[in-house]
């Protein structure tokens, strides 16, 4: 099966999000909560940031699920102190082949007008839209930069790379800090590779990647 990879930073944890990994989701929010904030912290300081992180990881993993996405990237570590608000979904669809590829980014582009640009990802050709979105239908009152990047198979028409990034802002999407945090993300979409292989990362990678993980500071 055609798939797509990106080269996951340090701290970072790739979870597949196809039809049948529910179990292995649940367990893998239960072992990141766990490690990175662990039973030995005094209750009171514990629960908070335990029943955030839950939350947060949960949101994620499932949106990637209800999007249809096979797999999702959590950054896990912090940088300079700060958790990167965000997670990247990683979708590979089929489309008509006899349609050119160049055509469909250029509706794409006209969609997105000043929002859109074209670019080269994975040996193709590509477009990327960045949007400021509203997180209130989501329960967030300060608006969210999403960025999709559509990727076009540069060997097999009528197969893309879909993959699409939500970071959050604490109300001004041009802040420094947020557009650290998009560069970041940018760069890790920028290492895209088509690949061959039988679906995402298996049940033991996905452990061994935990156990990879440092646990984060828990302040308090």
């Amino acid at each position: 099966m055609i798939d797509v990879e990106v080269l996951l930073p340090q701290g970072w944890l790739r979870v597949p999000t196809a039809p049948g990994t529910q179990r292995l989701r649940a367990r893998v929010v239960e072992e990141v909560v766990q490690r990175y904030v662990p039973d030995s912290l005094p209750r009171d300081k514990a629960g908070p940031w335990r029943r955030e992180l839950r939350r947060s990881l949960t949101e994620a993993v499932e949106q990637a699920a209800d999007n249809g996405a096979h797999s999702v990237l959590l950054p896990l570590t912090e940088y300079g102190g700060l958790r990167l608000p965000g997670s990247l979904l990683l979708t590979v669809l089929e489309d008509d082949p006899t349609v050119p590829a160049q055509d469909l980014l250029d509706d794409v582009l006209l969609d997105a007008g000043e929002d859109g640009e074209a670019v080269e990802l994975g040996g193709g050709r590509g477009a990327r839209v960045e949007e400021v979105v509203d997180a209130r239908p989501v329960g967030r009152s300060q608006p969210s930069v999403r960025v999709v990047y559509y990727a076009a198979h540069p060997q097999e028409p009528g197969v893309w790379g879909l993959l699409t990034y939500t970071v959050l802002t604490d109300g001004d999407p041009m802040a420094p800090v947020v557009r650290a945090v998009v560069a970041m993300f940018d760069a890790v979409v920028g290492t895209l590779q088509w690949v061959e292989h039988d679906g995402g990362p298996s049940e033991q990678e996905v452990l061994a990647q935990l156990e990879a993980l440092a646990p984060a500071p828990v302040r308090g």
